[in-house]
This record gives C-alpha cells, structure tokens and sequence, in this order.
C-alpha cells in the first residue's frame, strides 16, 4: 500500500509536469506564428529609413482590439519604440538584448499579473539596401492559462485522491480475502492442538493445497506411527508367550536332552526373529518428514535390473510400458521398499513373463501395475490380503511379509494398493499415487 501511495504521487507529479511542460511549449508556438504574421505584414515607413507593421495586413484580431491580452511591439536597433498594436493601451517595460535570430520565451509579471512574453531579433534591409536591427516582441495575458492550470492541477489531484484511496481500499479487501486461507489453517491448527479434529479437514486454494496435503500426510503417518508403534508391541508380547511358556517348562527341568537343548536353541532363535520383525514394523514409519519427489521409473529400472540378474536362471521377460517419468511424492527408502517388494513376489512366483505398465486418470492420478503370469491367488486369499487387519506375514513364508511391510507403507503415504487377478492368469497389482 505504501508503494502504490508513492507510486500514484510520483505519477501525478510526472504527468503534471508533462502537461505543463506541453502547454507552455504550446504558448511558445502560439506566439511564434504570431511573430512570423507580423513579419509578414512589415512594410517601409513613409520615410523609408525604418519599417513599420501595415494594420490592413494583419489577420489577428486581438492585436486590434483594446486591451485583448495579446499585444506586439516592433523596436529599432537603439531599443526605441517604433510601433504597437492598437491592442496596448498601457506602456511595457523595455526589453533585454536579444540575440539576433534567437527566441526568447519567458513569463514575467506586470501589473501585478503574469505575461508570456516572446522576443525576436533579426536584420531588415533600409532604404539603401543596409541591414537594419530590428526587435519583435509579443504579450500575452496569461491570467487565463494559469487558471486553466489550477483547476487542472485541483482535478488531477482530486482524481489521484480518490483512485488511490479506491485501490488501497480494493488491495484491503483482496488481501483480506487472500489471507482468509491462512486464517483458516490457523484455526484448524488450534482445533488440532485440541484435538477437536486430526487433520485439516477444509478446502483451500491451489496455492496452498500442497501445504495442508502434505501437513495432512505428516499427521497421519505421526498418528499412524504411535498406533502400529502399539499394535507391535502388543504383537510382540503375544508371540513370545508360546516361546516364553515352552523355555520356562525347559528351565524347571534339571536334565536336558540334546533334543530339548535343540528345542531350547530353536525357540530362542525364533523369539530373536519375532522381536526383530516387530521392531522393525514399529520404526519403518518413523521418519516422517515431508518427502520430496521420486523418480518411480528409475526406481523401477533399477530394481529390475537387480532382479534380474537374481533371478538370472529363470529367464523372465519385463515388458515396460512405462512414461519418460512419473513423480511420486515418497521416502526413496520406503519407495525401494514397496515396489522392491512387490517386484520381487512378480520375479519369485512369476513363470516367464511380467508386464510393468502405468495409467493416468481423469482424477489426476497415476497408477503403477505390475502382472506376473504365475498361479497367482484366489479370490479368497485376495480378499484376505486387502482386508484391514488381517496379516498373512505371520502365517505364510515370503510372500505374507513382504506384502504386510508394503501394506503398512503405503497406508502411510495414502497411496492406494489394488490385488487382483492379472489378465496373464498371475496377480496383478497396482499402486495408485496423485500426480505431481
């Protein structure tokens, strides 16, 4: 606001310079023409020693009108008076002296009122042929352009009033209007605080919907961390109350076969896996910052080049139909994570073929679908992997843990995660991600 008030100020000082600057130039020509008409009208005095201004030759009526504001003089080379309009009925000053062939323009007071006055010197031939010095001079009233120039100055500035204060009351409502979004977050930042609400719940502008996505992102991962951070510690007490009951049976016997020594040995080990498997799930979401985008193609090209070489004796074929890049919103850890796995399964349960291909919706979304052409999973098994709660990692080999860890990372990001039967007769999955 203070630099529109200085820039409409400024602006109004140039233009009013400009308009002054035209007008006295416009004076200055007016009064040019002027000179060159009198000029016109010069002829020989009676005597022929001098010149003087022929009356029937001039056309500017003011000049023989009384007191009509606009006035000439015609002087000899000894400053002397040799004629005037029959406008003057009152005596000017003398003049300077006047460089010969030189205008002079300059706005003087007299009478206690302003005049505009032009001097011209040049040379006229006499009577005998000899250049003469001769000074034209004309007044005129400028009463009225001074009047003129206040009441432009009175609604130039007038005008610059009140558009300024029309802006600046336009630029407090458009700011006021602008920041109501950020009014907004803050008053769900209070009921967060509260605990009125878990996220911003809201519509905001395309400006700032990236914010409040990725704050709704941070919060649910840091809620989603506390929540699975005591689910596994409540799995973690659950599985090692059958290898805990089996050692605490073992301890109260004082002779120990090679057998049960083996027995005591494998349950330790098995309580190692448990409580290593269950740490990790509970610290796998706990780096919550707000990522930058990845590269889900490159991720893709080097995770199937690694696979490949893995996987070398079984000569699987990947077909990519895949764009130059597709950004995914993501910890390029927890990226590796999820599509190394789901890879992997394509790579370990496939039989010659995997089809790697994405999608683009109408819903600015992109989608990443990986086909393999093994026995894939029946329905109920797909069913039994989609449904919340259910863990196939602590039933199965492999394919169950893999598939909980993905599971659990991408319920973090928001990412949604599709299985189904794949057109190959495999599995196919899809990750579905917004488009950035």
């Amino acid at each position: 606001m203070v630099v529109l008030v200085v820039f409409m100020v400024l602006t109004a000082i140039a233009l009013e310079r400009a308009v002054v600057k035209r007008a006295l130039q416009a004076e200055e020509d007016g009064l040019q023409l002027l000179i060159y008409s009198l000029l016109g009208a010069v002829d020989q005095d009676q005597q022929g020693q001098s010149i003087t201004v022929s009356g029937d030759r001039l056309f500017e009526p003011s000049l023989v009108t009384r007191n009509s504001g606009l006035y000439a003089l015609l002087y000899d080379q000894q400053k002397r008076e040799i004629w005037r309009s029959e406008s003057i009925t009152v005596g000017f000053p003398a003049i300077g002296v006047t460089e010969l062939g030189k205008w002079e323009f300059e706005i003087v007071e007299y009478f206690a009122a302003p005049y505009f006055r032009l001097s011209f010197a040049l040379q006229w031939p006499d009577v005998n042929s000899e250049l003469q010095r001769y000074d034209v001079v004309v007044w005129r009233n400028a009463v009225g352009y001074f009047d003129q120039l206040s009441r432009f100055r009175q609604t130039l500035w007038a005008w610059l009033i009140v558009t300024t204060v029309l802006l600046l009351a336009v630029m407090y409502i458009v700011t006021r209007w602008s920041l109501r979004p950020l009014q907004k977050i803050g008053l769900e930042v209070k009921a967060i605080e509260d605990q009125q609400q878990t996220g911003f719940e809201q519509d905001y502008p395309d400006e700032i919907a990236p914010l409040t996505e990725n704050l709704n992102i941070l919060l649910k991962r840091e809620q989603y961390q506390r929540e699975r951070y005591r689910n596994a510690m409540d799995d973690l007490a659950h599985s090692l109350k059958t290898p805990l009951a089996v050692l605490t049976g073992l301890s109260d016997r004082n002779d120990l076969s090679q057998s049960q020594i083996e027995t005591l040995r494998e349950q330790t080990d098995r309580m190692n896996q448990i409580v290593s498997y269950q740490l990790q799930k509970a610290t796998s979401v706990a780096d919550i910052r707000i990522s930058k985008p990845v590269d889900l193609v490159g991720i893709v090209d080097k995770l199937v080049s690694a696979l490949e070489k893995v996987y070398q004796e079984k000569a699987v074929r990947v077909e990519r139909n895949l764009p130059a890049q597709m950004l995914l919103r993501m910890d390029e850890g927890d990226c590796l994570e999820v599509v190394g796995n789901l890879l992997d399964n394509a790579f370990k349960y496939g039989t010659k073929r995997i089809v790697i291909e994405s999608l683009e919706s109408e819903d600015k979304s992109m989608t990443l679908t990986i086909e393999d052409d093994g026995e894939g999973l029946a329905a109920a098994e797909i069913e039994q992997i989609l449904n919340r709660g259910t863990r196939l990692d602590q039933a199965t080999e492999g394919q169950g843990i893999g598939l909980a860890v993905v599971a659990d990372i991408v319920e973090s990001y928001n990412i949604g995660l599709d299985f189904r039967a794949a057109r190959t007769g495999g599995l196919r999955v899809s990750l579905k991600f917004p488009r950035i």
